[in-house]
């Protein structure tokens, strides 16, 4: 019997743990940990954050350096979102949704359907950063990007 509970897993913990379907986390060594997500969750917001660099890495690049593409347009509200200080993280994970939304519609942004999913997207963000104070950079950055963002698939 001691050598079974010597081999069980073990789990330390300080204060208040409560603990709910854990199937999905992994944890390499002691520093590795992986499948943590929960409300208001910085781990959520950096796997959101990692999904939509990659979504915008599928997208090619601007042809012409002085003309920025739906790539380099998608970069930018994605770094204005996350370096955001009045945005909430939950809010800040729901706008990058939607940048991986655009991202993903902009692999053919002439397409009906695509169009219609980046009108979506862009409506919802404009939605997000409405409460936001106008000196915030995010509503800069969305009042100069949204626009030239909706041109790229042809809504504006």
């Amino acid at each position: 019997m001691v050598d079974t509970a010597l081999k069980q897993p073990k789990i330390n913990t300080q204060g208040n743990t409560i603990m709910s379907d854990i199937s999905g986390i992994n944890i390499e060594g002691s520093s590795n940990v992986s499948g943590i997500a929960g409300n208001n969750s910085i781990a959520n917001l950096g796997t959101i954050s990692g999904n939509v660099s990659i979504a915008l890495n599928q997208l090619p690049d601007a042809t012409d350096a002085e003309k920025p593409g739906i790539k380099e347009l998608l970069s930018r509200l994605q770094d204005a979102i996350i370096q955001s200080t009045y945005l909430p993280e939950e809010e800040k994970t729901e706008a990058l949704e939607q940048v991986k939304a655009l991202a993903e519609a902009g692999k053919n942004p002439q397409e009906s359907t695509k169009q219609k999913t980046a009108k979506t997207a862009i409506t919802m963000l404009k939605g997000i950063f409405t409460g936001l104070p106008a000196v915030a950079s995010l509503v800069e950055a969305g009042n100069k990007l949204l626009p030239a963002i909706a041109k790229l698939f042809g809504l504006g």
